[in-house]
């Protein structure tokens, strides 16, 4: 048995694909590369197979992680050529990596960076973004699993700037908690800022994740 890591991307061919077809898809091509999984114990065993953070539907990227077991030895380069040429257009391996044991640890993962493109009404200004920030508190409704909830946002975003903007767009850098303890999604901090910014009116937005960060530093 050897364990892999592997970054992968998802453009917008796939953006609409549900994080269970994606696993599905996934089983289907390493079966399609001659990549034999190892298998979990038990009544009912499955690949062994751990995707950190999965995406939300809609969502783009060229910053993902899983991590794989498979029953043999392959060379990172071996790895990535297989499966990239069993992937369906939309999806690529970016880099794997053979570990050891938990010498890698996807739950550490804390935040992710996102690039966010939003067509608006009104008005934005790096002015808007620095006392959106400097307020105490940001109250948005939050779909959890009990159920929508007032929560308040602010202790999870780590970084947000206004990258670029005309009259009708504009672009933004957005570092944000991810994982068990919060989860924050792009979307409910442009929720805020309609709340919270005058004039601010955002009708569409995009969202690209561009990489998965441990603390400040990029996981891999």
């Amino acid at each position: 048995m050897s364990n892999y890591i592997l970054k992968y991307s998802r453009d917008d061919r796939v953006k609409y694909i549900s994080h269970l077809d994606f696993v599905r898809m996934f089983h289907r091509a390493a079966r399609r590369a001659e990549l034999p999984f190892v298998f979990s114990q038990g009544f009912n065993p499955h690949p062994v197979m751990t995707v950190a953070q999965p995406l939300s539907v809609g969502v783009t990227s060229d910053g993902e992680y899983m991590k794989v077991g498979f029953d043999g030895e392959f060379s990172p380069q071996d790895l990535t050529d297989r499966l990239n040429a069993a992937l369906p257009p939309g999806f690529k391996i970016l880099s794997a990596r053979k570990v050891e044991g938990k010498e890698i640890d996807l739950t550490k993962i804390d935040r992710a960076e996102y690039w966010v493109k939003v067509e608006y009404e009104g008005s934005i200004d790096a002015q808007d973004i620095a006392d959106f920030l400097n307020e105490p508190r940001l109250i948005v409704m939050k779909k959890s699993k009990s159920g929508v909830k007032e929560s308040d946002i602010r202790p999870y975003i780590y970084k947000l700037d206004l990258t670029g903007s005309d009259e009708k767009t504009a672009a933004f850098s957005m570092t944000l908690a991810v994982g068990s303890v919060y989860n924050l999604k792009p979307e409910s901090v442009i929720d805020a800022m309609e709340k919270y910014i005058d004039g601010f009116k955002p009708e569409f937005f995009a969202v690209h994740r561009k990489s998965l960060l441990c603390g400040d530093v990029d996981y891999l």
